[in-house]
């Protein structure tokens, strides 16, 4: 099942893309995009293709900071109605909670999660693997958020750390500008950290009038359209390979379900859960390894491995295995 997003995730993508010397349309033709995208904000556009296009518009016009200097005309709004319905929650931590249940009206390949001990939150970003999102795209999405953030709680606030899995890049210049210090490279996610504290202050800008009306919308008009199966288990599995704790008795048990329904419903799609596990290890697998800086030994708990040399077998048995035929 395609991943699709609205098209307003390419709002100014125009006017930035022909300041760095593209062609915009032209752009949107090489990815498989129609030119609508651009007039209407929306058009349900695949979001793989959209990935490819931050990817392929970085490359072209050389400017690496592409999709986050895109990220600083994002605002709540650009969510469209998960926005207003967001905008109006009083604590920051409901707002986050609100954007992440009904994520997926405009975008359904992006996910956050939200981990807290010693006083300090941390916010984690997470696409489907199925897109292939790009430094590009993890940067668009990771500046749209920091945004959020400091509209949410103030010009003066300031995060602990905003963290990169993919390396720096060679100049830094846009990267302070927009977010200012504290960045980190080739973390094992994609976030923000703050104060726990920060969570829970009181939004003066709620209207709890207008947050009651909107959830009314929301649930009468726009109900419908959550992820597959196979979207929630693969978001599941990215989630849980860090922890050590990757099994089917815990997707299950974060769906709400028993094991065997989660391997009755992957059936009924096609597929299974120790295909999907594999596939994802596979992919991020070739990802880490792909940046050049990390040891075999610090991919191998990203992946869920307690041991580099359960990490080696896996990775034997793969290349040992016969290529799909899908």
């Amino acid at each position: 099942m395609t991943a699709l997003m609205r098209s307003a995730s390419l709002a100014h993508y125009a006017d930035l893309a022909a300041s760095v010397g593209l062609v915009p349309l032209e752009m949107l033709a090489a990815v498989g995009l129609p030119r609508t995208s651009l007039e209407t904000t929306e058009l349900r556009i695949p979001a793989a293709a959209v990935m490819r296009l931050m990817e392929l518009s970085a490359e072209c016009s050389g400017e690496q900071a592409f999709g986050l200097r895109l990220s600083v005309t994002r605002r709540l709004s650009s969510f469209g109605v998960v926005g207003m319905l967001a905008r109006d929650e009083p604590t920051l931590r409901q707002v986050l909670d609100t954007l992440n249940s009904y994520l997926y009206l405009h975008n359904e390949s992006l996910s956050t999660r939200i981990h807290e001990a010693g006083g300090v939150a941390v916010i984690e970003q997470q696409f489907l693997p199925s897109v292939g999102a790009g430094r590009q795209s993890v940067e668009l999405a990771l500046g749209a958020l920091y945004h959020t953030l400091c509209l949410a709680l103030g010009p003066d606030w300031k995060p602990r750390s905003l963290s990169f899995m993919h390396p720096p890049p060679a100049s830094l210049a846009w990267h302070r500008s927009i977010l200012g210090g504290n960045l980190l490279f080739s973390q094992d996610y994609n976030g923000i950290a703050l104060s726990s504290a920060d969570m829970d202050l009181p939004l003066h800008t709620a209207d709890p009038g207008m947050r009651q009306q909107m959830r009314q919308l929301v649930h009468e008009d726009l109900g419908g359209g959550k992820l597959s199966i196979c979207d929630e288990v693969e978001q599941l599995i990215t989630a849980l390979l860090p922890t050590g704790r990757c099994s089917a008795d815990q997707v299950a048990l974060h769906l709400g379900v028993d094991r065997r329904t989660v391997h009755r419903r992957l059936a009924a799609q096609g597929t299974g859960f120790v295909e999907l596990l594999d596939r994802i290890r596979q992919e991020q697998a070739q990802r880490l390894m792909g940046y050049g800086d990390r040891k075999l030994s610090d991919i191998a708990p990203l992946l869920g491995f307690g041991s580099l040399s359960a990490f080696s077998r896996w990775r034997r048995n793969q290349q040992a295995r016969p290529a799909s035929k899908s």
